[in-house]
């Protein structure tokens, strides 16, 4: 049975700072561009919490994690971060705008006790790295805090969209926010407090007997598990706040969501060349090339349509090496993936397209295999064609892969079988923003 509960949260205190100045996208979306351009923002902006600069005079003693430690005794200390004065569970309004279509994503922020995934209560979908987790162990020791949400869906249809809950987050949202900000990408991301001990209570009562299903932030939730053995093999209170973790719970048949691909982009691949390539992948694939303009489509514009046309009906991926050629293969016979992909896998997991995509088009036609581009730096992975072909003109990678969106059923289906994709499966759009709520582990209700 799951276990929510709301929080006292720590908001910034918009007398003392400008939202827009002090909040970011989360840590593992930010480049060293971004970084640098977040800290030169604000003394007060969070990236000096979540993603602090490394120093070359860093020791075990004095590091990016202390700092970011200090930083947060201090703000505390000046009044910057201010806590709500009764706990609330809040109602998180994201209104944004893709391809043309203007959409609101709606869902509430609170704490869950966290369940291993052996309960089937929370369950995963993607692989996790342990220099990742290492990384989020070592911050939230230092700091005893959530400085951002886990973004996780739950299943709320009961034969409608809208479900039990939506209405509940909808009445909240017609008051004026506590807080709004809007993000770099021209995101609106509105704020609101539901105090109300009723409303508060109808909302646990409705999830008790949800599945909650991990979006984004995996590194983040293993990490709180692996912390919380951690405490209580010290001995601490089975009711501290480190068996909490603060998260973003949303509807996953309401209509707010969207679901990006993730291409990829690799560099360092021996021998690669267009020719031998496309010679190896024609005995699995049909291949469409797109190299003309058509219509008054550029080619990239072409094969790009082309592949969003080919959605649900065929596995598809579409492949740049430059010189304004696209390759699109279409697999000629499902049944092929049974003959590279290990049985011990799922016929929905060996059907996934970002299977198709590793397992076959990068592990066995190109001959790299996907955990050693990972660990060498040698792959990328961006929602953005407009940059995945820019990035392959220039000769920064080799070749870039594009993809259709994973589905939400196909997520839904992957965790509930007990199985986990590929990393980097899903790219869920907008991003929820970074310093919005702060849950600090010693303000447990």
């Amino acid at each position: 049975m799951l276990e929510i509960k709301p929080l006292k949260g720590l908001l910034y205190n918009d007398d003392d700072v400008d939202l827009a100045d002090v909040v970011t996208p989360p840590y593992d979306v930010i480049s060293k561009e971004a970084q640098s351009r977040f800290y030169e923002k604000s003394p007060f902006n969070i990236i000096r919490l979540i993603l602090g600069r490394e120093e070359p005079c860093d020791n075990a003693h004095k590091n990016r994690y202390t700092r970011a430690k200090d930083h947060f005794k201090s703000w505390l200390e000046k009044g910057i971060f201010v806590a709500m004065e009764e706990p609330a569970i809040f109602v998180y309004e994201q209104l944004y705008t893709i391809k043309g279509e203007k959409k609101r994503r709606l869902g509430f922020i609170a704490l869950l006790r966290l369940e291993e995934f052996e309960s089937g209560l929370v369950l995963p979908h993607e692989k996790t790295f342990p220099k990742a987790k290492a990384d989020r162990l070592n911050l939230i020791r230092a700091c005893r805090a959530n400085f951002s949400q886990v973004f996780s869906l739950y299943s709320d249809s009961e034969g409608d969209s809208e479900g039990e809950i939506d209405p509940l987050l909808k009445e909240a949202s017609q008051a004026d926010p506590i807080r709004r900000v809007i993000d770099e990408d021209g995101v609106t991301h509105n704020l609101y407090a539901i105090t109300k001990p009723k409303k508060i209570e109808e909302i646990r009562e409705k999830m008790k007997d949800k599945t909650v299903f991990i979006a984004d932030g995996h590194h983040r939730y293993e990490t709180a598990l692996n912390y919380r053995k951690e405490m209580l093999g010290k001995g601490l209170q089975k009711d501290g706040g480190f068996n909490y973790i603060m998260m973003m719970f949303v509807n996953m048949d309401g209509d707010g969501l969207t679901v990006l691909a993730a291409h990829r982009l690799l560099k360092n691949i021996v021998n690669l060349d267009r020719t031998s390539f496309l010679e190896r992948a024609g005995e699995y694939f049909e291949i469409e090339t797109f190299s003309k303009e058509e219509d008054g489509k550029d080619p990239k514009a072409a094969a790009l349509k082309a592949l969003s046309n080919e959605a649900g009906r065929s596995h598809s991926i579409l492949a740049y090496l430059g010189g304004n050629r696209f390759d699109l293969l279409r697999l000629k016979d499902e049944a092929m993936m049974d003959q590279v992909i290990s049985k011990a896998h799922s016929k929905a997991w060996r059907r996934l397209d970002v299977t198709v995509l590793h397992g076959l088009l990068i592990d066995k036609i190109l001959g790299a295999k996907s955990r050693d581009l990972i660990k060498h730096k040698s792959i990328k992975f961006t929602p953005d064609e407009d940059e995945a072909v820019m990035l392959v003109d220039r000769g920064d990678y080799e070749i870039a892969f594009f993809l259709n969106p994973t589905t939400v059923e196909e997520v839904r289906t992957i965790a509930k079988g007990g199985e986990k994709m590929p990393q980097k499966s899903t790219y869920f759009y907008p991003k929820l923003i970074t310093g919005l709520v702060v849950y600090d582990h010693d303000e447990l209700v």
